[in-house]
C-alpha cells in the first residue's frame, strides 16, 4: 500500500514549490559539473592531477600548477559533498518515488545517487592515496550519480507540471 499520494495529485502550490526546488537544485548540480569540467577537463588524467597534483616532469608544460590535496582539504571536500548532496538526493528521490507505481526499478533509481555519492567521494580517497587507476570507478560512479539524479529531476518536474488525473 502506498501511503504517499501521487505527486500529480498534490495541491498546485505544493507542486510549484517542488518544481522550483528541483529546478534550482538541478541548476546547482549543473554548475558543479561545469566546475568539474573546468578543473579536470573531464579526463581521467585531469581528475588524478586535481587530487594528486601535477608530476614534477609536467610542471613546466602545464598552464596551471596543481599540488596534491592535503588530508584537510580532502576531508572538507568529502564532508561538504556527502552532507549537501545526500540531502538533495534524498529529497529528490523521495519526490521521485511519489511519481509512479512502486517498483524495484524506481526504488533502485531513487537510491542510486546516494550509493554513487559514497563510491565517488570514497573513491577519490582511494585514487588520491592508494591507486590512481581507481579514477575510472570514480568517473563511472559520478556519471551514474549525475545521470540518475538528472532523470529523477526531469520526471519530478514533469509530474509537478501535470494536471491532476480525473477518475
Amino acid at each position: 500500500m502506498k501511503s504517499l499520494p501521487a505527486l500529480r495529485t498534490w495541491p498546485k502550490s505544493f507542486k510549484k514549490l517542488v518544481f522550483t526546488f528541483v529546478l534550482i537544485s538541478f541548476i546547482g548540480v549543473v554548475v558543479g559539473g561545469i566546475m568539474i569540467e573546468v578543473t579536470t577537463h573531464l579526463t581521467p588524467q585531469g581528475v588524478v592531477e586535481q587530487y594528486k597534483g601535477i608530476s614534477k616532469s609536467k610542471i613546466e608544460a602545464s598552464q596551471e600548477l596543481k599540488f596534491p590535496k592535503p588530508v584537510k582539504e580532502m576531508l572538507i571536500t568529502t564532508h561538504n559533498h556527502i552532507l549537501g548532496l545526500s540531502s538533495l538526493f534524498f529529497i529528490t528521490g523521495f519526490l521521485y518515488l511519489a511519481t509512479g507505481k512502486d517498483s524495484w526499478l524506481q526504488l533502485s533509481i531513487a537510491v542510486e545517487p546516494l550509493i554513487s555519492l559514497f563510491v565517488t567521494f570514497g573513491g577519490l580517497w582511494v585514487m588520491r592515496y592508494l591507486w590512481s587507476p581507481f579514477v575510472y570507478v570514480v568517473i563511472i560512479s559520478g556519471a551514474l550519480m549525475v545521470g540518475t539524479y538528472a532523470w529523477m529531476s526531469f520526471i519530478v518536474m514533469k509530474e509537478s507540471l501535470s494536471k491532476q488525473n480525473k477518475g
